[in-house]
This record gives structure tokens, C-alpha cells and sequence, in this order.
């Protein structure tokens, strides 16, 4: 068995006996480090530890069309920023719940459940929204209570069918990326007696 096979995970007493070589082999491959039984600490190499540090957006595909229409969704964000900001207390930014619904939509996640799971490690999911590789994402408490309190507010509403209108119209909405869901951005705007936008 080879040295970096051999040191994949150490118990306290070996990493004393034998901190040299560990730390040797972690230069090849990380090491768990135990105590009392349990993972406590890893040992990696500086490229590896660099390489944990890249930001999200080094993974996003530059030519991909949330990428593009991203500058057309801030503009429109920005625009309406000081009422945003003035919304009733929230545990997330309102323009950021705004953005997850967005996300929601575009790619119809049937449920909260799913759109808090896909924020944990879509990685497009998580750069749109502005988190970094690190982040820790909302609790789901957190997050279902900020989307409600955001849908209870007509002028919330109406912007992200703006938005939609004004940014994902017309033969855009049938690229393989997006598979908007037109009968849940209706039933928002239902709440609220307002009529959706037309899908075609």
C-alpha cells in the first residue's frame, strides 16, 4: 500500500508519531484527521487549499444565458432598490429571495424543499444568488418565510413578472437552459388579481 493510500485518514497518535510522513502524503492527496473516533481537522496541500478557495464564477460557463442576461436583471434589481430595501424584516436581502424565485421560475423546481437543496450545490444556482463556495445557505425556515413574506407583496410580484417579461421573452424561453413555469408565476400573480404574462 503506498503512502498516500496509507494516510487518507490518521487517528491522533499516529499524526504525533508520524506527522512528517503525513504531512508528506498530503501534499499528494488531503488527510482526515480523527479524534475520539470522529473527523476533527484536514490536512492539505497549498494547491489544493488555493484550489478551494475559487471563486463560483469560475465554474459558470461564460457564454451561458443567465450569464449574459444577468447585467439586464441587476439594472432592473438596482432600479427598485430602495423599496426593496425598505420591505418588512427579513433574514435574506429581499433582492435575493427576488433572484431565488427568479431561479424558481426559470427552472421550475416544483418546491421549496427542492429550490433549498439545488442552492446547496448548484453551483449556478449559488452564483446567481451570490454565494460563495463556503457559504453556508440559508435554513429552510429562513428561507420559505422570507419567500412568503416576498409574495405577499403585490409590487414584488409584479416586478418579477417585469423581469420575466422584460428580460426572458420571446425565443430565449425555449433555450435548453430555462424551462420557465408559466402556471406558477400565474398563480402568484393570482394572489395579487393580476393576469400573467402571455407564454408564447
Amino acid at each position: 500500500m503506498g503512502t498516500m493510500e496509507r494516510y487518507s485518514k490518521v487517528g491522533m497518535q499516529e499524526l504525533d508519531q508520524r506527522l512528517s510522513k503525513i504531512v508528506e502524503a498530503a501534499r499528494k492527496k488531503p488527510v482526515s484527521v480523527y479524534r475520539y473516533g470522529a473527523p476533527w481537522v484536514w490536512i492539505v496541500s497549498q494547491d489544493d487549499w488555493q484550489g478551494a478557495l475559487k471563486e463560483v464564477a469560475s465554474f459558470i460557463p461564460a457564454g451561458h444565458s443567465l450569464v449574459l442576461l444577468r447585467p439586464q436583471i441587476d439594472e432592473i434589481l438596482d432600479q427598485h432598490r430602495d423599496w426593496l430595501v425598505a420591505e418588512a424584516p427579513m433574514s435574506i436581502a429581499p433582492h435575493t429571495v427576488l433572484q431565488i424565485l427568479l431561479l424558481q421560475l426559470l427552472y421550475s423546481v416544483p418546491s421549496e424543499q427542492q429550490l433549498h437543496e439545488q442552492l446547496n450545490y448548484n453551483l449556478l444556482f449559488r452564483w446567481f444568488v451570490g454565494l460563495d463556495l463556503n457559504q453556508k445557505v440559508w435554513s429552510i425556515h429562513a428561507l420559505t418565510r422570507d419567500i412568503a413574506t416576498l409574495l405577499n407583496n403585490p409590487r414584488a410580484v409584479q416586478l418579477i413578472q417585469k423581469i420575466i417579461g422584460d428580460v426572458f421573452c420571446g425565443a430565449l424561453l425555449h433555450t435548453p437552459e430555462f424551462s420557465l413555469n408559466f402556471a406558477l408565476l400565474h398563480t402568484w400573480l393570482a394572489r395579487h388579481g393580476s393576469t400573467s404574462i402571455a407564454s408564447n
